[in-house]
């Protein structure tokens, strides 16, 4: 079973996180979760709910998720010796990015990234900020050549989506792509031959 770790930021972008939320463990992963208290804001703000904690959330989408305090730094995924196939953070603020550019642990998500980054394993971070200035473009780019994957939460429109819904799977696929799970989330390019 493949162990993902999934990190939401104080970011607009409630809906990406909680697309990743419902399907990962339908892919056969074992979900480890952290939530900021920001996150939750958003996610009330952009869900239009009023969850209390991180845990009525999660049981409100019925999701099977291992839920850890965002100051928990006993966590098992604060450590290098806890394996962990990918690390996502969805979606990700631009704090986030400036303190994890920064080797800047002050929470377990940061905590975290720099873990993903000193073991080198996969971290994606999906960013939802625009525009961006001079510093979020070096902070992006300190963490890229850390090896991170910078995703921006920009769907592609060439499989003709119908509705949100599809903008958002869009996203979640090419997530999907990046740490090797096959899905069928949308249409690729050239499926279809293309009219000239």
């Amino acid at each position: 079973m493949r162990r993902v770790f999934l990190g939401v930021t104080g970011a607009s972008g409630a809906v990406y996180a909680k697309d990743l939320i419902t399907r990962l463990p339908e892919h056969d992963c074992e979900l480890h979760l952290c939530i900021t208290p920001d996150a939750l804001t958003n996610i009330n703000l952009e869900l239009k709910k009023e969850y209390l904690t991180p845990q009525q959330f999660i049981n409100d989408i019925d999701a099977k998720a291992v839920l850890h305090d965002y100051k928990n730094f006993a966590a098992p995924v604060s450590s290098g010796s806890f394996m962990v196939d990918s690390y996502i953070i969805a979606p990700a603020s631009m704090g986030f990015v400036g303190r994890a550019a920064g080797g800047i642990s002050s929470n377990l998500i940061e905590r975290c990234a720099d873990v993903a980054l000193k073991e080198r394993r996969k971290l994606l971070i999906l960013f939802r900020e625009m525009p961006l200035n001079l510093i979020h473009l070096e902070n992006l780019t300190l963490l890229t050549r850390a090896g991170a994957v910078i995703l921006p939460a920009a769907p592609g429109f060439y499989h003709n989506p119908s509705g949100i819904d599809e903008l958002i799977s869009f996203v979640t696929g090419k997530i999907f792509d990046i740490i090797g799970i096959e899905h069928n989330l949308y249409k690729r390019w050239g499926d279809e031959p293309q009219s000239v």
